[in-house]
């Protein structure tokens, strides 16, 4: 028998209506580390979904508006009846890590199905898969910014390449000194209006002001299972790998270990 959507959802996941000032939303994102939050309108109908993203993107002067004024519909919704390793392998597809999850008959909102509960999931299996190098399924074309690099300049990437998170280095040698995240500048409480401009009457923060460190990092010959076990313990999204002089040579999100279990191609 195949396992159900509803092995897997988060049941519990928090929720918010339309009406909720995006300042609420925010801080719920930032106190409990979440990407996502589901919009409910009354009844617990499904209505929207809000992304860390758009908390981030609006400025200080507009902090004051609703989330109605913000969210988007759900590019993916599943039932709780539906085949959890299709909807894992759709959810690789359209890079969707957190999905809300509706009730079959009803169709109200019940919870969201993370790419984190799979891992979490296969963390406690013993699995050939764990016994793999890194170096079978990291990507090796890293997208990187250095301390210096101002903030501004980090938010376009992130939008630009649809990434929550990069590694930082020493540019003269691509030593991994730290990791910066959009939780990182939600947690700096940084606003599109502080996000702007690298020119003008006051430069913006730079990379090291806002960057965690020092940055968790693995070996190209760490199995698999390292990098689950980090990722699923530390709630990380990504873990940088590195040679034995500590510079950069590739990365593995959650995504790429998803792949890795559900028997996907290793990525370029």
């Amino acid at each position: 028998m195949s396992l159900k959507v509803r092995s897997f959802a988060q049941f519990n996941y928090p929720k918010i209506s339309s009406e909720t000032p995006l300042t609420r939303a925010r801080a719920i994102m930032r106190d409990l580390s979440l990407r996502l939050l589901p919009v409910v309108k009354e009844g617990d109908f499904l209505e929207g979904i809000l992304r860390r993203e758009h908390v981030l993107s609006i400025s200080s002067t507009k902090s004051d508006i609703a989330v109605s004024q913000v969210m988007e519909n759900p590019l993916l919704v599943f039932k709780t009846g539906e085949d959890a390793l299709k909807a894992f392998k759709i959810m690789l597809e359209f890079d969707e890590w957190y999905v809300p999850v509706i009730n079959e008959n009803t169709g109200k909102y019940l919870g969201v199905l993370s790419i984190d509960s799979f891992l979490r999931a296969m963390l406690v299996r013993d699995i050939k898969v764990h016994e793999k190098q890194i170096s079978e399924i990291m990507t090796t074309k890293v997208e990187y910014v250095v301390p210096e690099d101002y903030v501004s300049r980090v938010w376009r990437k992130m939008i630009t390449f649809k990434y929550a998170g990069f590694p930082v280095v020493r540019e003269k040698d691509l030593v991994v000194v730290g990791i910066i995240t959009q939780h990182d500048l939600l947690r700096k409480g940084y606003t599109r209006i502080e996000l702007e401009s690298e020119s003008g009457p006051r430069l913006g923060p730079r990379v090291k002001e806002a960057m965690t460190t020092p940055a968790i990092t693995l070996k190209p010959y760490n199995r698999v299972r390292d990098a689950l076990n980090l990722m699923v313990r530390n709630d990380f999204g990504r873990i940088p790998i590195v040679n034995d002089s500590n510079s950069l040579v590739g990365i593995v999100d959650r995504s790429d270990l998803c792949k890795c279990y559900l028997g996907g191609d290793k990525p370029d």
